[in-house]
């Protein structure tokens, strides 16, 4: 076990659909108060707690880190090594990840083509009914994190792409893993992520004919091994002996690294649209921290008894079910919202107050959201189900090594 009252490393985690489900709910209501106030916080300090909302990108970091936890939980159980064969990993990312995401883009395509997106965006910027060729084609293949100026159909879709990318490095920091263990791991894609991110500062563009970039945000790839790390320390036997140590020391680290944090968010806090920038010009040093409070936060939830009230809020009915179609959620939700965005703004709702827009958004945009994202998972959503043998045979671990 993890702990002497945490979860069986065998076990299905419920509570992390519960996180996954708040990261994309932050995400959500964060896109309902930019399109109500735009990058502007709010005058009134009782609505101050509002503000957290214009940080919907830390959400962003949060699924990320939840990816590599997912994806290593089963390749820690079965011993440090992939559960199926590396083909058959493929298939299933590929098959998780493309159906949802190019039957969102179709259907965006197709009520572009009668309704420009420009016209029903939360502001002009975006394609016209005839999207250039390069924009299509980058969002067909997945390439906005490559070319960052084709991602102007979906805001979300960026970061799709790279999760998708990420995938194809999964099998590589696994064998990491496997041969070094995770303090190799965790430096490997710590030294992988400050060449890139170096490599991204000085090349901003790597061809003036071509007008691609380092997969962008370059440092992404640390959030991503962050999650796995933390999933070998949670479920690996070799750390069976240490394990109550290890969860407390996480609960530790999880509190000194929102010291940081907050004050790097507080120095670059978000005022308004014109200031907007110094808090993602500065990503690059809140994304590794909120990447590693998450992962910290993760390993200290799987030492948590099953009836603390932590894990049982995260493990509620509802915060679980939403987990379960939150990747649909995350697909669609900015269309949903924009469409009634703009019916808003023909009914003159805006012209009241943005308050107003922010609660006919929450009350009406929340629930059809949610909606249209759970009838869309079960129609879309699909896993791979690989035949055969596992490729890699679990080594024999002793217990407390």
């Amino acid at each position: 076990m993890i702990s002497t009252t945490g979860t069986p490393p065998g076990r299905h985690l419920p509570f992390l659909d519960g996180i996954r489900a708040c990261a994309a709910l932050w995400v959500l209501l964060g896109h309902c108060h930019l399109f109500a106030f735009g990058w502007q916080r709010s005058q009134s300090p009782w609505a101050r707690p509002l503000d957290l909302l214009l940080y919907m990108h830390l959400g962003v970091d949060i699924f990320l880190v939840l990816s590599g936890f997912c994806l290593a939980l089963p390749v820690v159980r079965h011993g440090n090594g992939l559960p199926m064969r590396t083909r058959d990993y493929f298939l299933a990312r590929a098959w998780r990840i493309l159906p949802p995401y190019l039957v969102t883009l179709f259907l965006i395509l197709l009520v572009n083509a009668v309704v420009p997106l420009a016209a029903w965006g939360r502001h002009a910027a975006g394609p016209t009914s005839a999207i250039p060729v390069p924009v299509l084609l980058a969002n067909v293949f997945l390439l906005q994190d490559v070319f960052p100026s084709t991602n102007v159909i979906n805001g979300p879709f960026w970061s799709i792409a790279v999760e998708w990318h990420l995938y194809f490095v999964f099998p590589l920091l696994v064998a990491v893993l496997r041969r070094r263990g995770p303090a190799v791991l965790l430096a490997v894609g710590a030294a992988i992520a400050i060449v890139l991110t170096w490599l991204r500062f000085r090349y901003p563009v790597l061809s003036d004919a071509v007008p691609a970039t380092i997969p962008e945000p370059p440092y992404y790839i640390a959030l991503f091994v962050m999650g796995i790390v933390a999933a070998s320390l949670a479920a690996d036997p070799r750390f069976q002996a240490m394990r109550a140590r290890l969860v407390r020391y996480a609960g530790i680290a999880a509190c000194v690294l929102c010291l940081p944090l907050g004050a790097v968010l507080w120095t670059y806090r978000i005022i308004d649209g014109g200031n907007v920038h110094r808090f993602f010009d500065h990503a690059d040093v809140i994304d590794p921290l909120a990447g590693a409070v998450t992962a910290a936060c993760l390993l200290l939830m799987c030492g948590l008894p099953p009836r603390h009230r932590l894990r049982r809020f995260f493990e509620s009915p509802s915060l679980v079910a939403i987990g379960g179609y939150s990747y649909s959620l995350y697909l669609v939700h900015i269309p949903i919202l924009a469409a009634l965005n703009r019916w808003i703004d023909y009914a003159g709702v805006s012209a009241r107050s943005a308050g107003t827009t922010l609660f006919v958004l929450v009350a009406v945009g929340v629930p059809a959201c949610l909606l249209f994202a759970r009838v869309f998972a079960r129609c879309f959503e699909r896993r791979y189900r690989p035949a055969g043998r596992p490729a890699h045979r679990p080594a024999p671990v002793r217990e407390g090594a």
